[in-house]
């Protein structure tokens, strides 16, 4: 049986871990947190740290596997990466083509060259220089994903505070133009550099405005999900990207998209699942099949004719305070599809706008606005405030 081994372990791989195991992999995770309950659904682990390189390189010998897999996170994908073009593993572009993609600024600069859909933005390089930017600008640090480090300023005193704090999680940083439109995601599954399965999905902010809550899929305009595909299909003929899965979160203001942020990892918070229940697909299976090498099935990737509606809905406290349960109206509990717990009854919060207490799928017969408006108040965790 051949072996892989997947450089995470937390529950945003427990999807990617199950799609290993069905494929026939022993599967192995790799990750030193003691939240990481991934661990559990595989058929081995190491609680070890993903970033120790000479680590890795002796349990590969050691364990004799076959294949890096990155888990559902930025150090985890770059690392395999640079490991399997090191060591000739797996299916993975360059290492310098993937730091293009990985580094904001980097990213920037390469859509900016060859005229993709991005905001107008620089690096910051310790002096300010606005003469071509408009307030409000979006300060982050180049590296870091889930919104850590970033800051929407409205004018230079905001601007010199968000450049301290982006500073505290890296010291490259970009500033550029912050667009006020509606946040979608496209997911896509590239062959010979031609997109050859997409996905849409509408985003939403509520607790953390820096942090997408609740997901379902949609339908993009079809001159908008033309202009998507074509950029994608520049970037990949351009960084010579291997086949398999891309991740672009994206802004679309006046029917123009603005790409945020791209990604070659599956996404967080179980989005993958929020694809697979929609569609019908094997999604996570052919993301398995392209790291690997091999050729992806055209079956993992055959849409059913009418695609669900589901919302991805993650559950934030709205303050610090002590756990007590989920709130679940009864307008809502016959449509929960699955549900993950993250946290015990009785947890104390501290960091309330960091701290995701669940991850619930809802199934509507189909697009609901009302619904979606008062979805906050028909699930909720429930929390009893600290007593001074």
């Amino acid at each position: 049986m051949e072996k892989v081994l997947i450089l995470g372990g937390s529950y945003r791989d427990i999807s990617l871990i199950k799609a290993c195991k069905e494929l026939g992999y022993y599967t192995i995770t790799l990750g030193s947190r003691d939240d990481y309950i991934g661990h559990t659904y595989a058929d081995s682990f190491y609680k070890e740290n993903y970033n120790d390189f000479e680590l890795i390189k002796k349990i590969i010998s050691v364990e004799d596997i076959n294949y890096l897999i990155p888990g559902s996170g930025e150090e985890p994908y770059m690392n395999v990466v640079k490991l399997s073009n090191e060591l000739n593993i797996g299916n993975y572009d360059t290492y310098e083509n993937a730091q293009v993609l990985h580094n904001k600024w980097k990213f920037k600069e390469f859509c900016l060259k060859h005229k993709l859909c991005v905001a107008k933005g620089q690096r910051y390089k310790n002096h300010l220089d606005l003469d071509n930017l408009d307030f409000p600008l979006i300060i982050k640090p180049v590296s870091m994903s889930g919104g850590k480090g970033t800051t929407i300023v409205s004018n230079k005193e905001e601007l010199e505070i968000a450049l301290d704090y982006a500073k505290k999680y890296n010291q490259e940083i970009l500033i550029e133009e912050a667009i006020d439109g509606d946040i979608f995601s496209y997911s896509v599954v590239i062959s010979n550099k031609k997109v050859i399965y997409e996905f849409t999905a509408r985003e939403y902010t509520y607790i953390n405005k820096y942090i997408i809550s609740s997901a379902h899929s949609c339908k993009l305009d079809t001159e908008i999900l033309k202009l998507l595909k074509d950029n994608v299909e520049i970037m990949a003929n351009e960084l010579s990207m291997v086949d398999g899965m891309f991740h672009l979160q994206v802004i679309i203001k006046d029917k123009t998209p603005y790409i945020i942020d791209v990604t070659r990892r599956i996404a967080g918070d179980l989005y993958p699942d929020l694809i697979e229940k929609c569609d019908d697909v094997q999604y996570l299976k052919s993301v398995v099949q392209a790291y690997t090498g091999n050729k992806i099935s055209d079956e993992f990737l055959h849409k059913n004719k009418k695609q669900k509606f589901l919302i991805r809905q993650c559950l934030l406290a709205d303050r610090n305070g002590e756990f007590i349960n989920t709130y679940i109206n009864d307008k809502i509990k016959n449509k929960i599809v699955s549900q993950l717990d993250l946290i015990s009854s009785g947890t104390i919060i501290d960091d309330y706008l960091n701290t995701l207490i669940g991850i619930v799928f809802i199934q509507l017969d189909k697009y609901d606005e009302e619904f979606i408006i008062n979805l906050t108040k028909l699930i909720y965790p429930k929390i009893i405030e600290n007593e001074l």
